[in-house]
């Protein structure tokens, strides 16, 4: 093998090996979601989320949840509110230069005012496994599968589904659904905005 092969394999592998290693995503950034779900008592749904890395592979991301329902039954009026407030640990791994693997655990703390009670400090643990792929035409794609456990209630699985159109390295607009796959749990589908730092 002549020099001319050797030195053009030696840049190929350190290419190679640059894009693998080369960061494609940001889990620095700021989200803020804005939409409805398929629950009369949750007509209008808000979060905001933070997102912040830790580490190499490791961010944290704190959301603070807001939701709004108003129905009738008969000729009585019924509204309810929803705050919840979220922490989520997510490791993150690159398997292709534009793939990660996501595992995710997390704890929710919700307060619920509905038409004849009020509760407060419902707890819920929950864990996911996801994928965060770049698509053509730099739209980002993850999809989460979770099992979410309330105190005193069942065990809930949903699938998570967010696109976002990357605008610039800063600004990315796109949508989120959120769909029930076993109980009897709302779908939420919002349009999400993102400021990645």
């Amino acid at each position: 093998m002549g020099l001319f092969n050797k030195y053009s394999i030696s840049i190929l592998l350190v290419t190679i090996g640059s894009l693998a290693n080369a960061e494609v995503f940001n889990y620095d950034y700021v989200n803020l979601k804005a939409g409805t779900t398929s629950s009369k008592t949750e007509d209008r749904a808000y979060n905001l989320e933070v997102s912040k890395s830790v580490h190499s592979n490791i961010a944290l991301r704190g959301s603070v949840g807001y939701s709004y329902g108003d129905w009738h039954i008969g000729s009585e009026y019924k509204e309810q509110t929803v705050q919840t407030l979220t922490i989520t640990g997510i490791y993150h791994k690159s398997i292709l230069p534009s793939t990660d693997v996501l595992i995710s655990s997390g704890y929710a703390n919700t307060n619920v005012k509905a038409p004849s009670s009020t509760y407060s400090g419902i707890k819920a643990y929950g864990a996911s496994l996801g994928i965060r792929q770049m698509l053509p035409i730099d739209i980002e794609a993850v999809f989460h599968y979770g099992i979410i456990k309330a105190e005193g209630g069942s065990n809930r699985k949903r699938g998570y589904l967010d696109l976002m159109k990357n605008f610039n390295n800063k600004i990315s607009i796109g949508v989120s659904y959120t769909w029930n796959i076993t109980g009897s749990e709302y779908n939420k589908s919002q349009i999400a905005i993102r400021r990645s730092f």
